[in-house]
């Protein structure tokens, strides 16, 4: 991996290729790319796109225009177009796209209308699997949004589900629960998930783990993400419900990192005790040399985002108090759903919005073995992923037209999504109402 200062050189050495401008606008960390297809040929462009994006996408927002969603199908919500106009000509692939409702097609007589063979469906498949294998925990943390039930996927079940996954040609597999570790069969599970390929993701609060333990997990496990609630022994207690667990568990978030994971995650919902202590929290983080770390707004089913110090005001000042830290490690990132025009369009680069959720890239199975759009939404869209993926209820989702007023020209809609689906459903009765934290300016 190249150090961040040779990855700096490399952005700042990227020559445009014909047809290709690219603008960087330093003061609201933006990146403006503009295309004239047929310039460049076809490959030689997107490998060139995907440099730039490689180089400035996890510290500035980078836009692309020119080029339609299915040139770049990984990246398509880099890519910008001018909302409204539907006339456009469609093409065999259009079908299976995802992005179809709020795509204007091709112009006539554009470029890739003779050259279909460059372009793919956007999401034609989920981008990810989450197997929650169990909801049972050994902790009882009050912001978890996770009900307890004693249903838990069989070994053959989860076998079953990553056949289906790996023959849809899905790429990653999320293990999580309640907490993974607690399921009797989960070594076999993580080994039969990389016997098969995929890229392998696993949620856990790390309090069951031991060296043993962690030395035979490590080898199957390309990302681990570990809950962080405290960031002490008495904020721990007093957010997960238990006692005496905090030593053990940064124990063992040390001996993850040192295991040879590629990539350590901690996660942490916004809490009274972050707010009023997040360098403390981050100086934790880094001590534990953390890639990334996420920070999540509450979701409740009650419709209130936890206590009233959690609100649009006391996350601003969290996005303001890390703005400066983006070019640091650990890369800190608002990690689920918050409407991006609560902030300064400098700051969107912290925030990955509504894009794990909600069912805009991914599928989660429930324990008890139907498909669901997220861990908060609860509702059955399915018996297989290709059919739950293809519901009415996700198409809906897909299809944007709850968006109003300004969402639906804003450039980062294919991010924010206007917010959570979850908290317009808890706060209004409806998916597909307004979130409750979106400015009425917006709506």
């Amino acid at each position: 991996m190249k150090s961040r200062s040779a990855k700096y050189r490399c952005a700042n050495s990227l020559r445009p290729l014909p047809g290709i401008k690219i603008l960087v606008n330093r003061k609201d960390n933006a990146v403006h790319i503009a295309i004239t297809p047929g310039k460049t040929g076809a490959g030689a462009a997107r490998e060139f796109l995907y440099r730039v994006l490689n180089a400035y996408e996890p510290h500035f927002s980078v836009f692309i225009k020119g080029v339609p969603y299915c040139f770049l199908p990984d990246a398509y919500d880099h890519i910008v177009h001018t909302p409204g106009g539907k006339s456009g000509l469609r093409l065999p692939i259009c079908g299976r796209c995802r992005l179809k409702p709020v795509c204007p097609g091709l112009e006539p007589g554009s470029w890739f209308c003779a050259r279909p063979g460059q372009l793919a469906p956007v999401l034609a498949i989920p981008n990810e699997i989450v197997l929650e294998v169990n909801r049972r925990c050994n902790l009882a943390c009050a912001v978890c949004s996770s009900r307890s039930l004693d249903a838990e996927l069989s070994l053959a079940a989860i076998r079953r589900h990553l056949a289906r996954a790996r023959a849809l040609g899905i790429k990653n597999i999320r293990f999580t629960g309640g907490e993974p570790f607690l399921h009797p069969r989960i070594l076999p599970a993580l080994a039969a998930a990389k016997k098969l390929g995929f890229y392998v993701l696993v949620n856990t609060n790390a309090t069951l783990l031991d060296r043993g333990l962690i030395k035979k997990a490590a080898p199957f496990i390309d990302n681990v993400l570990v809950s962080m609630q405290g960031c002490d022994a008495a904020g721990e207690t007093a957010a997960t419900g238990r006692n005496g667990l905090f030593a053990k568990k940064t124990e063992n978030i040390r001996l993850l990192k040192s295991c040879g994971i590629p990539v350590l995650r901690l996660g942490t919902v916004i809490s009274d005790a972050l707010l009023e202590n997040p360098g403390k929290y981050l100086r934790l983080a880094r001590s534990f040399k953390a890639d990334v770390w996420e920070l999540y707004r509450p979701m409740s089913a009650a419709g209130s985002d936890g206590p009233p110090a959690i609100n649009p005001r006391s996350l601003r000042r969290l996005a303001d108090k890390f703005e400066p830290l983006m070019r640091q490690k650990p890369r800190v990132v608002f990690a689920n759903p918050v409407p991006f025009c609560l902030f300064k369009k400098k700051q969107a680069p912290l925030f990955l919005g509504a894009t794990f959720d909600d069912g805009h890239s991914r599928l989660v199975v429930d324990p008890r073995g139907f498909y669901k759009p997220s861990y908060y939404i609860q509702k059955n869209v399915g018996a297989a992923p290709l059919r739950a993926w293809n519901s009415a209820f996700l198409k809906k989702i897909a299809g944007l037209e709850y968006l109003r007023g300004k969402c639906r020209r804003c450039v980062f809609r294919l991010r924010c999504f206007g917010g959570s689906r979850f908290m317009a459903k808890a706060a209004r009765g409806d998916h597909f109402k307004n979130d409750p934290w979106l400015p009425a300016g917006r709506r």
